[in-house]
């Protein structure tokens, strides 16, 4: 069951592209070979920041966490997400049309920090994953 992503902005985000399963055996004599284990690239890394957010975005965000249970069901993320790219990064970003699925990351839940009263900043990771059904 796919949790939908709460529809707010980031002030931040940071992406590092999916990458392909590769083994790099390396000789002695220096010669190397590199075996690809998969057709199609995973674990995309996507970070958020969302500064100086109403205390109930913030809430907002956390029950997603919650109703996703950490990082085990798939999140649909809203195009507030991705505010400010361009159409073709975007799409990129979001991998939309490919078996990439968006998780909360294993090792980084939400992190809540306090600005002034009734006001919150945000930051998260996610994880995009190969999952097939």
């Amino acid at each position: 069951m796919a949790v939908t992503f709460p529809s707010i902005a980031p002030t931040n985000r940071s992406f590092s592209a999916p990458i392909y399963p590769v083994t790099v055996y390396r000789s002695q004599s220096g010669t190397s070979t590199r075996r690809l284990w998969a057709s199609a690239p995973s674990n995309a890394r996507l970070s958020l920041t969302f500064s100086n957010i109403a205390d109930a975005d913030a809430a907002s965000i956390l029950t997603c966490y919650n109703t996703a249970l950490g990082s085990v069901e798939t999140l649909t993320l809203p195009t507030a997400v991705f505010n400010g790219a361009e159409t073709a990064l975007a799409t990129f970003l979001s991998q939309s049309g490919t078996v990439l699925n968006w998780h909360f990351a294993d090792d980084s839940p939400p992190k809540v920090d306090s600005v002034v009263p009734g006001r919150s900043s945000v930051t998260l990771e996610l994880i995009a994953s190969l999952d097939y059904s």
